[in-house]
């Protein structure tokens, strides 16, 4: 998080994840875990490296067999839920330098 305003995450969102609090305690409970591992085909780490956002409405399957593609519904009530005013990810090249 960056000045209570920026979330920046290698991936995307979660349908799991709801609020910043549940990334906090999602990453508190993986401490306990051995985190030296691939990262799981599914749940919420999954998610959190895997997803993109698309053209859609809600959540779909990703084509990439891991994580889901959301919508930009999706990152406007993630956002507002959190007082967020960007998602800021670095799985996928823009051509136009970011969107």
């Amino acid at each position: 998080i960056i000045e209570d305003k920026v979330f920046c995450v290698h991936g995307g969102l979660s349908p799991t994840i709801k609020t910043i609090d549940d990334v906090l305690l999602f990453l508190t409970l993986d401490k306990i875990i051995d985190r030296r591992q691939e990262v799981p085909h599914d749940g919420s780490m999954c998610d959190l490296m895997w997803s993109d956002p698309d053209e859609i409405s809600g959540w779909g399957l990703s084509p990439r067999g891991a994580g889901y593609l959301f919508g930009g519904d999706v990152v406007e009530e993630f956002n507002r839920s959190n007082s967020l005013t960007l998602i800021c990810r670095a799985h996928q090249l823009i051509m136009e330098g970011y969107r």
